[in-house]
């Protein structure tokens, strides 16, 4: 279980960025701590009703064959 307080500072962050992903629909949030200011820190980060996952979003392009 994500907890708000479990979420990093990401400006200034060189590399990739984590975000929050959904399980069950595939939504994508963001994962920056600031984006949620105003939220305790003990606030779950839940979407469809389920745990959200701090994830690395990697793309690959592979040719055709």
């Amino acid at each position: 279980m994500v907890q708000v307080k479990d979420l990093k500072e990401q400006i200034g962050m060189n590399g990739p960025r984590p975000i929050l992903y959904c399980n069950v629909c595939g939504a994508q949030y963001s994962a920056n701590a600031g984006d949620y200011w105003n939220r305790p820190g003990n606030t779950e980060l839940l979407c469809c009703d389920e745990p959200m996952q701090v994830v690395i979003k990697k793309i690959i392009f592979e040719p055709i064959q």
